[in-house]
């Protein structure tokens, strides 16, 4: 049986991603080989309900992108009623971040936001992984459902990607510019006057 094959049956019966590693540990092939199949499970899905998604190093099948709408529907039928304009706000902000703590979402939209990442954690819409950097603090990022909701293949594909990813970066770029000018003024404040 070809390889592509066999990834398309153990994607099917796990239900959720699976890391390219652990493909690679479970047929026994190397990363060059899980990818040719992964491009030909691709192909050969093209055109069908469903769909082969990747993130990150992990990959999962999933409602193919042309039937969001469909899909769309039966979710909201399912969980009963819009998220609401907060919670398109915080999604929007660790969809384009590519994942971010409550920290910084709160620091974006000027708001608590805890009650609405509870909200979204139980439709299934965001995950959260400790930090590497930190493990006191915890990263939300979009699931791979959410990206099937969404009708993208990858996130890059959202609309406007590059344009945000631009104004996130002046954005940061300006906020450590404001920590250092408020450290130096601290620091000759501490100095006392020049003489």
């Amino acid at each position: 049986m070809n390889l592509d094959s066999q990834i398309e049956a153990l994607l099917f019966w796990k239900g959720e991603p699976i890391s390219k590693r652990e493909l690679t540990r479970v047929f026994g092939v190397n990363m060059v080989a899980v990818n040719d199949a992964l491009k030909d499970l691709s192909a050969k899905l093209e055109g069908r309900g469903v769909s082969l998604i990747e993130k990150e190093n992990a990959v999962a099948l999933v409602t193919a992108p042309t039937f969001s709408g469909l899909i769309e529907k039966c979710h909201k039928d399912e969980l009963g009623k819009d998220i609401g304009k907060a919670a398109q706000e915080t999604l929007a902000i660790i969809v384009y971040r590519g994942g971010a703590s409550r920290r910084e979402i709160e620091y974006i939209r000027g708001v608590n936001s805890s009650s609405i990442l509870r909200t979204l954690l139980i439709r299934g819409l965001i995950e959260r992984i400790t930090d590497p950097k930190d493990e006191r603090i915890y990263i939300y990022n979009p699931t791979m459902e959410l990206q099937a909701l969404l009708g993208v293949k990858s996130i890059e594909d959202l609309p406007q990607w590059k344009e945000v990813m631009a104004e996130f970066a002046a954005f940061e770029e300006h906020e450590k510019q404001s920590e250092l000018a408020a450290d130096l003024d601290g620091e000759a404040a501490k100095d006392g006057p020049l003489e």
